[in-house]
């Protein structure tokens, strides 16, 4: 509701609001503020999502130190990042920059490229997507059967990978603050054998080992 105050005949009428309307006016006038969402991956949870994408562990590293030897591992341990990793990731950032939104890759060439090459590299990045991630439930089966043999074949190793794949597929159902939580325990547990063969080996370590260059022929 309004009053009119009336002051003369020779000036209009001026209408005074109530103080409800006068603080929904005030409040109407105040710049928008959105609050700021609450981030749902921290960093840690990132980068070991990182590493199960990259590599998943450090397998393959006694193949390269039989075969280089361990003056060429070394080297290539050491070298590899600033050759690769490290420009890898900084031209992930800068296009990640310059064109911001879910869908990576698939953006960036649709940028250069056009739709039909944006398409093409989705497409193909699902499909190999699909076949990778089937191999991975079979490759938990054969770890377990190592400890449990049951597991070697027949319905028991069948129901195993089927299980494997559900508990896999509904931690990615659950959203990825779980996938990341998970991700790092993952992570610890496939590490921890690793740790503990090198503190185990620390007592037989010989630097001069390090410059053999592997076997010939």
């Amino acid at each position: 509701m309004h009053t009119i105050d009336i002051q003369s005949p020779h000036q209009p009428p001026r209408i005074e609001e109530e103080p409800n309307q006068q603080l929904e006016n005030l409040e109407s006038n105040q710049p928008h503020t959105t609050k700021l969402k609450s981030k749902k991956l921290t960093l840690i949870p990132l980068i070991f999502l990182i590493f199960f994408e990259v590599s998943g562990g450090p397998y393959g590293e006694e193949l390269a130190v039989k075969a280089a030897g361990p003056l060429y591992a070394i080297l290539g341990f050491l070298l590899f990042p600033f050759i690769w990793s490290i420009p890898e990731a900084l031209i992930t950032a800068e296009l990640a920059t310059a064109y911001p939104g879910n869908g990576g890759y698939v953006i960036w060439a649709k940028q250069a490229f056009g739709p039909f090459w944006g398409f093409l590299m989705g497409s193909s990045k699902f499909l190999s997507g699909v076949i990778n991630n089937a191999a991975y439930p079979v490759l938990c089966v054969d770890y377990l059967k190592i400890v449990f043999p049951v597991f070697t074949k027949g319905l028991v190793r069948y129901l195993g990978i089927t299980g494997s794949t559900l508990v896999l597929t509904f931690v990615n159902y659950t959203g990825i603050t779980v996938v990341g939580y998970a991700a790092v325990a993952l992570g610890v547990v496939a590490l921890i054998p690793f740790v503990l063969m090198f503190c185990i080996a620390i007592p037989k370590i010989h630097p001069r080992r390090w410059l053999h260059r592997g076997q010939k022929g």
